[in-house]
């Protein structure tokens, strides 16, 4: 997590991101802001920071990845589901609109 991190720009930048992308869910927002801000780039990491169950931000991830999406697994981890994540370009893109 950045060292400047604070929790009320996280969500600002989250809510940004929902503004920009009407289609992102407030979970979806906060997961790419999260990759994009390297606040945490896999699921696991991200739930339990957040304290969310891991199996609804694997859900989200799952709509968040594919073509044309803000999002790309790059590794799963098949015993813990733990799955890593990068941007795409339509996700830098995105999050780069926000100043």
């Amino acid at each position: 997590m950045p060292e400047d991190f604070s929790e009320a720009g996280f969500l600002a930048y989250a809510d940004a991101l929902r503004t920009l992308d009407p289609a992102l869910s407030p979970l979806a927002a906060g997961i790419v802001a999260a990759v994009y801000q390297e606040i945490a780039a896999d699921s696991r990491t991200f739930a339990k920071l957040f304290g969310i169950a891991h199996a609804l931000v694997l859900r989200e991830i799952n709509q968040l990845t594919g073509p044309g999406t803000p999002l790309e697994i790059i590794r799963r981890d098949a015993r813990t589901q733990r799955t890593y994540l990068e941007l795409t370009v339509k996700g830098e893109a995105l999050c780069r609109l926000i100043p």
